[in-house]
C-alpha cells in the first residue's frame, strides 16, 4: 500500500512540475512576443530589385512620398517608359541560361543518336522491297473483298 501511495505522490509531482513549466513556457513566449522584430530583414541584392524598392534612399518612390504623391502617376509612367527598353543580361544571367540548357542538348544529341542508330539497325533509309508492296496490295485486297459493304 505504502508504494502505491508513494507511486501516486511521484505522479502527482511530475504533473504539477511539467504543468507549471508548461506554463511558464508559454508565458515567455507572450512576453518576448514573436512579432515582426524576429523576422529576418534582407536587403535586395541586385540592382533592379533596389530600384523598385518603395522605402530605399534611391528609390524614385521616395521622392513622391516626400512630396505629398502630387505626381506619382507621372512618375510611374515615366519610370515604366524607361524600364520598357530590354536590358542586356547580365554576366551571371548569361551563365545560368547556358547552364540550364547543356542538359537539353546533352539530351537532344542522344536522343538523335539514338533514333539514327535505329534508323541504321532497321534500315529506314532504303526503299521498300518491290516484293512487300506486291505483298501488301495483295493482303489489302483481300481485306477489302472479305469486307461486306464496301
Amino acid at each position: 500500500m505504502n508504494q502505491v501511495i508513494f507511486w501516486l505522490q511521484n505522479v502527482l509531482v511530475r504533473v504539477v512540475l511539467t504543468l507549471s513549466l508548461v506554463g511558464v513556457a508559454f508565458l515567455a513566449s507572450a512576453a518576448l512576443g514573436y512579432g515582426n522584430s524576429f523576422q529576418a530583414q534582407a536587403d535586395p541584392l541586385t540592382p533592379e530589385a533596389t530600384q523598385y524598392q518603395v522605402a530605399s534612399d534611391s528609390s524614385p518612390f521616395q521622392a513622391e512620398q516626400d512630396r505629398g504623391k502630387e505626381n506619382f502617376q507621372n512618375s510611374a509612367n515615366e519610370l515604366f517608359k524607361q524600364n520598357k527598353q530590354p536590358q542586356a543580361p547580365s554576366e551571371t544571367t548569361k551563365e545560368i541560361g547556358e547552364t540550364l540548357t547543356k542538359p537539353a542538348k546533352n539530351a537532344k544529341g542522344t536522343l538523335e543518336g539514338v533514333a539514327e542508330n535505329i534508323k541504321e539497325k532497321l534500315n529506314l533509309d532504303q526503299p521498300i522491297y518491290p516484293g512487300t508492296k506486291e505483298f501488301l496490295n495483295d493482303v489489302q485486297d483481300t481485306v477489302e473483298d472479305a469486307v461486306p459493304g464496301r
